[in-house]
């Protein structure tokens, strides 16, 4: 038999099997359970420690170069983030970010400074001035309450419990170029909601006409949960390990480099979230890096859109009894122990921020999982990657959200997993496979196409040198931004797949989110599709969920594996592995 008919045959079993899995049985979890070998978690720490970080923070703060620039203002540090070495390629092994970026905003003046510096020590503070309006810091939040307390109608209204305040979106406007920090403020028993803005430059409260700023609303009912006042984290703190899962024989299964949401890459006060990094699947290298870069929702009417970031990290439940804190931000669970989000529990409150990690049973076998929750405003958003012992990657990703009036709206959540697929070694091929065509159809130049649920339109990517591949199989909640047809209806939504060639280095990936275009904040990826090779090339490809939501907050609580209708995402699976 040819090379060219076990791979064609690999794909039919693998499709066979699939299905034979969707129905289930009972004594598949039964073997399950007798053969499967207990998998054995280990995480070891990577990259800067919070020591580090909070020492770079003082030494940027206390630069002649900060001291000077920002004397006389009002200012407040809003930002963190790590700089890595732009020299690093793909076969060397990962870096340590060797720099930082400490981000300053003058509200004197509006605008915005960054300060580089390297964790070592040996180079000097350097700093300048930028016009991008950056997101939210923790400090930021807690001192906008604050300025809402020196209002005395306010303070009698919370003081008497018939106000809460919470972070609203869009979390910024500006007036007259002035940065004003959005504030929710609500009564759940009256239905009183509406949105401030606060001033940092005069310190006071400003009052939006029809009570809210021009993209969010005000209105006399709230959907959502309870929000539970639980702050998140802010950006760049310390969160960065690598991960080895084996079985009991000590055979390596998996390795990886976790990377949580507020250490995650991507453009400035955005992100992307969980994000997984140098990912081997039995010795050999499956991904390079995955991550979601850009995340936004677009509703029918009265709010948004918005562009929403992935570095504030909520609060989740993750057991403390039992559990191992390896790193920062990390937490191994006891055997038998799960965590839980909003979209399981419908619950705002949590023990935790970080990344939690424990083993699950699947019926087909065990897989670890990797959960985050991460908060943009009145979102709550719910990110896990789960790695099964046969191979199988499925990353995953849930929605939910505190009471606003927004959120009683219809609205479409994009989201766009960016997967920088390196199969065995960067140099990959890269194909369609659609239910009914005799041969695998080859994509040999960058390309963008969609969804085809009618041929079950999946992509494979595979090693250019061997046989090994891992097929991308889109998930049944993901929905399309197409008709049956092949109509588009939602130009938002801007696509399902994009095919590209990998650009730029490992440490400064080129092409890592998308560009400013004409729908922003709707993704806008299709200048990075602009005929290259992709024939035994690196590839990377774009993937994207479309999920219609609309809140009901009466909902019972769902399972404790990220499942359901407000959870979408692919499956990623290994062909001749």
């Amino acid at each position: 038999m040819t090379r060219k008919s076990l791979f064609v045959l690999a794909i039919a079993l693998l499709s066979i099997s699939t299905v034979a899995a969707s129905s289930g049985n009972n004594r598949s979890s039964v073997r399950s359970n007798r053969d499967q070998k207990r998998l054995n978690i280990k995480v070891v720490p990577w990259g800067p420690t919070q020591i580090d970080v909070d020492s770079a923070h003082q030494r940027a703060a206390a630069s002649a170069v900060v001291r000077r620039e920002l004397s006389g203002a009002n200012y407040r540090e809003v930002g963190f983030e790590y700089v890595y070495d732009s020299a690093e390629t793909k076969s060397q092994a990962p870096r340590p970010p060797k720099g930082f970026r400490v981000i300053y905003y003058n509200y004197s003046t509006d605008m915005t400074l960054y300060a580089d510096g390297d964790f070592a020590g040996n180079e000097p503070i350097t700093a300048y001035w930028t016009n991008e309006i950056p997101g939210l810091s923790e400090s930021e939040i807690l001192a906008a309450f604050q300025v809402l307390d020196q209002d005395a109608k306010f303070r009698g209204l919370r003081a008497a419990k018939k106000a809460a305040y919470y972070q609203a979106m869009p979390p910024t406007t500006v007036i007259d170029g002035e940065r004003l920090i959005n504030i929710g403020v609500g009564d759940p028993a009256t239905g009183a909601y509406k949105i401030v803005g606060i001033s940092f430059k005069n310190n006071k409260v400003v009052n939006y006409a029809n009570g809210a700023p021009p993209t969010s609303i005000a209105a006399p009912e709230s959907c959502g949960v309870g929000d539970a006042g639980q702050l998140p984290s802010g950006n760049g703190v310390a969160g960065q390990a690598t991960l080895t899962v084996n079985d009991t024989g000590g055979n390596p299964l998996w390795e990886m480099m976790v990377v949580r949401p507020s250490s995650s890459s991507g453009r400035n006060f955005e992100r992307s979230g969980l994000e997984v990094r140098d990912v081997k699947y039995k010795g050999k290298m499956v991904l390079k890096r995955g991550h979601v870069p850009i995340l936004n929702v677009k509703y029918v009417a009265g709010c948004g859109p918005y562009r929403d970031w992935q570095y504030e990290e909520n609060n989740f439940n993750a057991p403390e009894e039992g559990a191992q804190n390896p790193a920062p931000g990390i937490r191994i669970l006891a055997p038998g122990q799960v965590a839980t989000t909003i979209v399981n529990t419908r619950n705002d409150t949590g023990n935790f921020h970080g990344v939690a990690i424990y083993t699950a049973d699947t019926g087909n076998g065990q897989e670890v999982v990797l959960v985050s929750e991460m908060s943009a405003g009145w979102y709550r958003y719910s990110m896990e990657w789960r790695f099964a012992a046969d191979g199988t990657i499925r990353p995953r990703y849930g929605f939910g959200s505190i009471s606003d009036p927004c959120v009683c709206i219809q609205r479409t959540h994009h989201t766009y997993w960016r997967f920088d697929f390196d199969i065995v070694n960067p140099e990959n091929k890269v194909f369609m496979l659609d239910r009914g065509r005799k041969y695998r159809k080859p994509i040999e130049t960058e390309t963008a196409f969609f969804k085809s649920p009618l041929t079950s339109r999946s992509v494979l990517i595979q090693n250019a040198n061997g046989d090994e591949a891992y097929q991308l199989v889109p998930g049944s909640n993901d929905g399309r931004v197409t008709d049956n047809d092949g109509n588009l209806f939602d130009a938002y939504g801007a696509g399902d797949f994009w095919v590209m060639r990998f650009k730029g280095t490992s440490a400064a990936p080129g092409e890592l989110d998308d560009t400013d275009g004409p729908l922003y904040p709707g993704a806008n990826l299709a200048p990075w599709v602009n005929g290259e090779s992709t024939n035994g090339e690196d590839i990377v490809v774009w993937y994207a969920g479309h999920q219609v939501r609309q809140d009901d907050s009466s909902r019972s609580p769902r399972p404790q594996v990220l499942s359901g209708i407000h959870v979408m995402g692919p499956t990623l699976r290994p062909v001749l592995w």
